[in-house]
């Protein structure tokens, strides 16, 4: 006995033939679809060298779906051979189909989320993981298992999260964590390779999302607000603009910033994202702010920025799970304060852009190409990319006023 392949006599809807794992015993016979579909020119069974799919665009990766379909089947022959088993192909087919016995995506996600260490990875993952659960307790489709969700469930949460107001590529990541733990199922054998659905769903395109910035004016609006020295919202405004100052330095860099990494005339501090040591001269304006924060310094207060819980602030290198989560919580929650401070002042200045702590990075590399007369090598220096390709794609996704300019310039013909 053992595993084979062959084609279906007749088309599918789509007018392709299916492939078929095809176990036979004497006369005994029978087949499984192995949700694999191709035109019969694209197929061969025959001096196939485990390549019986030609000529199709990811031949390379259904030769090697079908050859682990197969090598599934034929371990179970192997295994009952070897117990001296009467084999049959339908018994085997049960085994296989015990072997691969589906558990709910919702317990298999809970599973999976519970093994991530990374407190970021873990947030993502339960955000999706509850979008997936409002979405069938809404349409009443209950826990389901991995292979009931077929194209139709896929695209009803799709449609689900469009109709919340997200982004595409806010609806593309939840889809791709989907994915991602089929993937891991099929990985760890929870699921068998003929049920991956993902191959026949067509995943949401993510359209790139403008890079949201402020102008020189709008960033001199925003300066210009005058807020009662030590309140929250004046120690939000003076953040963004140490961020912005300091080449629109990530906010949990500039909110975990303490005293001692200003040196002489430089700040110097290690970015979390890289750990590359960066550093920034003390110009007159960075100064400026620095006093600020210094005049409203507490007594014995390490952090130049007093936002974080100066404990947990501490916490920022621990290598203890729980620790490093407590610390990750803490930022995403005074991140959330200082976005929501942030409008306000916006608001106030008349600013009809979104405000975020994000915006002083987009906001400096749109002011710094201008300033520098087009210089990637410096703005991918300030901004500490890896590579200029990095800053040119970058640049790319911002409201580009240089070009602006050059185009009304060349279509005035007055």
């Amino acid at each position: 006995m053992k595993a084979a392949l062959e084609l279906s006599s007749k088309k599918n809807r789509d007018g392709l033939f299916e492939i078929y794992i095809r176990i036979a015993e004497g006369q005994k016979k029978r087949r499984i679809k192995a949700n694999i579909a191709v035109t019969k020119s694209q197929f061969k069974s025959k001096n196939h060298n485990l390549a019986w799919v030609r000529n199709h665009p990811n031949a390379k990766s259904l030769n090697s779906d079908l050859k682990a379909l197969i090598e599934e089947y034929n371990d179970q022959v192997f295994v009952g051979s070897a117990q001296n088993k009467v084999l049959t192909p339908e018994g085997v087919i049960h085994k296989v189909n015990k072997k691969t016995e589906s558990i709910s995506l919702i317990k298999f996600f809970e599973q999976k989320i519970s093994q991530m260490l990374e407190y970021n990875q873990r947030k993502g993952y339960v955000q999706v993981l509850n979008n997936w659960k409002k979405y069938t307790e809404k349409e009443k489709l209950g826990e389901l298992d991995f292979r009931q969700i077929d194209i139709h469930i896929l695209k009803g949460f799709e449609n689900y999260l469009f109709k919340k107001g997200l982004e595409s590529s806010t609806v593309y990541s939840n889809l791709k964590r989907i994915r991602s733990c089929f993937n891991m199922a099929i990985k760890e054998q929870v699921l068998g390779v003929g049920d991956y659905i993902f191959r026949a769903y067509s995943m949401p395109k993510a359209r790139a999302a403008r890079k949201e910035k402020l102008s020189v004016e709008e960033l001199r609006a925003f300066m210009a607000q005058q807020y009662q020295e030590d309140s929250l919202i004046k120690t939000v405004q003076q953040s963004f603009l140490l961020a912005f100052n300091m080449a629109g330095v990530r906010i949990e860099d500039v909110l975990s910033l303490k005293w001692e990494n200003v040196k002489k005339e430089r700040i110097e501090y290690e970015m979390t994202k890289t750990g590359a040591l960066n550093s920034f001269q003390i110009t007159p304006q960075i100064k400026e702010i620095l006093n600020y924060f210094r005049s409203i310094q507490k007594k014995g207060s390490k952090l130049i920025i007093p936002l974080l819980d100066e404990k947990i602030a501490l916490l920022k290198k621990s290598k203890d799970e729980k620790e490093n989560e407590l610390y990750k919580k803490e930022v995403s929650r005074k991140t959330a304060l200082v976005n929501k401070y942030l409008g306000k002042i916006g608001k106030d200045a008349e600013i009809e852009k979104k405000i975020s702590s994000h915006i002083s990075r987009h906001t400096f590399a749109s002011i710094a190409i201008l300033k520098s007369n087009g210089d990637i090598n410096f703005v991918q220096n300030a901004l500490k990319h890896s590579n200029p390709k990095i800053t040119q794609v970058y640049l790319a996704s911002l409201d580009n006023d240089s070009m602006d300019e050059k185009m009304g310039s060349v279509t005035d013909l007055r």
